[in-house]
């Protein structure tokens, strides 16, 4: 390091005047002394290597017990699908546990709600003044006249103020949508001009609505202000509103029963069914529910998927490659190949949870020369004809052991144990994580050692160069002190 002296001017550096190369020397010594902090580092770089590998094989093995829950999973073997003969008529959804067979619906009316309007040509549009005073809602259910109104059980009377600032046919509209009072309000315009349309917010027969007003004109049953806004059925002279439809349950017939809701959906008046009713139909339409074998050839897809995943990874990372004298990053790893030899080892081996179906080729999973599952479509086929047979073989659940274990459950109880915070994979995982840990405190005390031998190696080779400098310059001095003694002398001339 080059230094000025404050007494002379002159600059001097390591090196300089010695001849001696402390930066290089001490470069190429640090170089050496270096190289067990690079190992250090590269053996770190494997750990964390390794580290993610386990991370990817840990997934894996988590989708495979997945898979392999499915398998075993009684649900799966009791999804059915639903068919309907006129599907703008009647649909059907059908839930796992749905009772197979036909379903002849025929729907004779549709669930409405109340719905009545302004007279036409009353009101020119939206900004039209209607009066002031007071609305008063309350749902509830007519009787088929509509003479007789019985209030909702758990309703009350919704009280709606209209007051100067309000009593125009927008602002109306307004104030009854946000009192949320079971009516719903708009404005309907034409060439006759504007109308104040009220509807039940929901449908069925006890969601019907009156509607009675305190007119601040001080009549609250003429045909003008605020009293325009009533309506009380058919009771004469005291409608002003005009009835357009009345509040209905749905009503129909499933099998020739019966059957009402104050939507147009039927859930469960048939077990693990919803009827989603359209229109009114004068015949039946016929929905037919059958088991829903798709969704048991989906899970064993999944499943064959996630095992040739599982496998193919392990396969990838413990291989030898004799061509380039290569071994995979796992290669020889015991807890790895331990897992391999498990997952190969459980594919032939048969159950006796089904007489019929006994290894996993008889149900038309095989395995293939390079260890991978492939599903033969025609050899499952076979065994979906045979559904009660195939869930046993796949989700038979022994409570004494497992020996009539179907195959589900045999794969999801080693995935269980492989991840279990006991097992092969997280046992590893934090093999793995201490030796990092270790290998980081190894660097870092090596790191310090190293930062202490170049402070010390530029310290001592700063010393040999001022030494050896010192030398020169002494050298230099007796050299010259000898050339002016023998100049003085005249035993020399210069010619």
């Amino acid at each position: 390091m080059a230094t000025l002296s404050s007494t002379t001017g002159t600059i001097s550096s390591a090196g300089i005047g010695s001849g001696l190369d402390v930066n290089s020397i001490v470069t190429q010594l640090m170089a050496v002394e270096r190289q067990p902090l690079g190992r250090l580092q590269g053996s770190a770089v494997g750990l964390q290597t390794q580290l993610s590998a386990y991370g990817q094989l840990q997934s894996l093995v988590s989708s495979l017990q997945d898979a392999s829950r499915a398998l075993h999973t009684p649900g799966t073997f009791k999804q059915s699908g639903v068919t309907t003969s006129d599907a703008t008529g009647v649909t059907a959804t059908s839930a796992a546990g749905a009772v197979l067979g036909s379903y002849a619906v025929v729907v004779s009316d549709l669930a409405a709600g109340q719905s009545v309007v302004s007279p036409a040509g009353q009101y020119v549009d939206g900004t039209s003044v209607i009066g002031t005073g007071s609305l008063t809602i309350r749902s509830g259910t007519w009787d088929a006249g509509r003479t007789t109104f019985t209030p909702k059980t758990g309703s009350a009377d919704a009280t709606i103020v209209i007051g100067a600032a309000d009593n125009t046919l927008e602002k109306v509209r307004d104030k009854i949508n946000g009192a949320n009072a079971g009516v719903v309000a708009s404005i309907v315009t034409d060439s006759n001009g504007a109308r104040l349309s009220l509807q039940s917010s929901e449908t069925g027969a006890h969601n019907g609505f009156r509607v009675t007003v305190a007119d601040s004109d001080g009549d609250s049953t003429d045909n003008a202000g605020l009293s325009r806004l009533a309506y009380n059925g058919a009771i004469a002279g005291t409608s002003q509103l005009v009835f357009a439809r009345a509040a209905a349950d749905a009503t129909a017939t499933i099998n020739g029963i019966a059957v009402s809701a104050t939507t147009n959906t039927l859930a469960n008046v048939v077990e693990g069914m919803t009827f989603s009713l359209g229109k009114v139909s004068a015949t039946a339409v016929n929905v037919n529910v059958t088991r829903n074998t798709e969704v048991v050839k989906t899970t064993i897809a999944g499943f064959v998927t996630a095992y040739n995943a599982l496998h193919g990874f392990l396969a990838a990372t413990t291989k030898y490659d004799v061509a380039t004298k290569q071994a995979s990053l796992l290669q020889g790893d015991g807890t790895t190949n331990g897992i391999f030899n498990q997952l190969r080892t459980m594919v032939s081996p048969a159950s006796g949870a089904s007489p019929v179906f006994q290894t996993l080729s008889s149900i038309g999973v095989r395995l293939q020369r390079d260890g991978t599952l492939k599903v033969d479509d025609a050899a499952l086929g076979t065994a979906m004809a045979n559904l009660p047979e195939l869930q046993k073989a796949l989700a038979s659940v022994d409570p004494t052991g497992d020996a009539t274990d179907g195959f589900g459950k045999r794969f999801a109880e080693w995935a269980d144990r492989v991840l279990a915070s006991d097992g092969a994979i997280p046992g590893k995982t934090k093999t793995l994580q201490s030796r990092i840990a270790a290998n980081q405190k190894d660097q870092a005390a090596l790191a310090d050692r190293l930062e202490a031998t170049e402070a010390r190696l530029r310290a001592q080779y700063s010393a040999l160069d001022a030494t050896m400098a010192k030398a020169n310059a002494l050298s230099k001095y007796v050299q010259q002190q000898f050339y002016n003694l023998k100049q003085g002398s005249g035993l020399y001339n210069d010619d």
